[in-house]
């Protein structure tokens, strides 16, 4: 009998646990897809992703240079003549959330193949994330190569 109570409350103490554990995990998930998202659009050649997952007036230091979304559209546009690829890998840092601020460090590695051409790159990102009706969109975006 003191078995099975010992089995029932562990079981409901793992349980509650869990349950603890995937609400903890899902605010960081939730600032994390942006991100995540922000780069499909590299890596699908679809500029509309950008716009989706960050506000009008983001802007991304990259490298010593000052991109808009503008900068991004103009730069991303597919070339069905030359065939692209890139795959995204991040690890996340940190994440921290103060209402509707919050700020993500990152590793992202990329695997581009441009035509017969295979480049691996990696930067260290920072962004800082503000939620506009209800969606988490990226306002600014730091981006140091690393060699």
């Amino acid at each position: 009998m003191r078995k099975s109570i010992l089995f029932t409350c562990l079981s409901v103490l793992l349980f509650i646990g869990g349950c603890l554990d995937l609400s903890a995990q899902a605010p960081s998930d939730s600032l994390h897809q942006p991100i995540i998202r922000f780069f499909d659009g590299f890596s699908q050649m679809n500029a509309s992703l950008f716009q989706e997952n960050t506000t009008p007036d983001f802007v991304l230091y990259e490298a010593g240079m000052i991109w808009t979304n503008d900068t991004l559209t103009q730069k991303v546009k597919p070339n069905p003549t030359f065939p692209f690829e890139r795959k995204n890998t991040f690890t996340f840092l940190r994440t921290e959330q103060q209402g509707d601020m919050a700020w993500v460090s990152y590793w992202n590695q990329a695997v581009i193949r441009r035509g017969d051409q295979i480049r691996n790159a990696r930067w260290l990102e920072s962004v800082v994330l503000v939620k506009q009706s209800g969606r988490w969109k990226i306002r600014m975006m730091h981006s140091t190569p690393m060699k």
